[in-house]
């Protein structure tokens, strides 16, 4: 009897690790935006439209948030990546969260882009780890400030974006100087973005680093969280149509 109840007991243990390690230790955090998949999703929206190419890119192009799903973040969104240090024995694990209510507008004039602004919904955020997400929106302190907004400040020249029409989807690298507002503090950022544009769909994916004192952002803890880096990066990939 008593070798029966220790057994109960070792397997009760057992169930409980697996589930700790499954809901709250496993590394579940999405990959970083990719220009080569957003590009195929962008192939596969165009195909199904039967609108003909505008010759040229310039004219404004505002966020499609039609495009993709973001359930297996093929659409549009703005996020947040960061290292998390777990309790001793666990390890690293990265931390993402992203919204998928983003608005915004880019301005061409030929392969010039020369304006552009966007806006994220950070009280829409949500995280790898659903209990996570209460914490991060208190630390962005999303019940005051719920938006934040990139906004280009200099021109940035996009030589090698082809016309639409053009099947050679083009990837191009370019580097994009802003601003960036988050909770009520402004500072200036340079996003690195990678680029195409197939049919009547530019795509966009980006990433630039953050220091979360910058802004004023304390990194959110939890009792299994031994420490969180106080920087992380930003991640976003865009749809644009006109």
């Amino acid at each position: 009897m008593r070798r029966k109840v220790l057994l109960g007991a070792v397997g009760i243990v057992v169930v409980l690790v697996a589930a700790v390690w499954w809901f709250v230790l496993r590394d579940t955090a999405p990959p970083a935006p990719d220009i080569d998949r957003a590009t195929q999703v962008a192939a596969d929206a165009q195909a199904t439209t039967s609108e003909a190419p505008i010759p040229g890119p310039s004219g404004t192009w505002t966020v499609d948030t039609s495009i993709g799903s973001f359930s297996d973040f093929t659409s549009s969104y703005v996020g947040f990546r960061v290292e998390e240090e777990l309790a001793r024995g666990i390890g690293h694990v990265e931390a993402v969260g992203r919204t998928p209510v983003v608005d915004g507008w880019f301005e061409l004039d030929g392969d010039t882009l020369v304006a552009a602004e966007i806006t994220a919904d950070l009280s829409s955020i949500r995280t790898d780890r659903a209990g996570r997400d209460g914490k991060v929106k208190q630390a962005l302190d999303t019940g005051t400030h719920p938006e934040a907004v990139f906004t280009l400040t200099g021109p940035v020249e996009l030589v090698g974006l082809p016309a639409p029409g053009d099947e050679s989807a083009t990837q191009i690298d370019v580097t994009a100087p802003g601003s960036l507002t988050i909770k009520g503090t402004t500072n200036e950022v340079e996003l690195d973005l990678k680029a195409s544009l197939v049919g009547e769909i530019v795509t966009v994916v980006g990433t630039f680093d953050i220091v979360f004192a910058d802004y004023g952002v304390e990194a959110p803890t939890a009792p299994i969280v031994v420490s969180v880096e106080d920087h992380g990066v930003v991640e976003i990939q865009l749809f644009l149509t006109r």
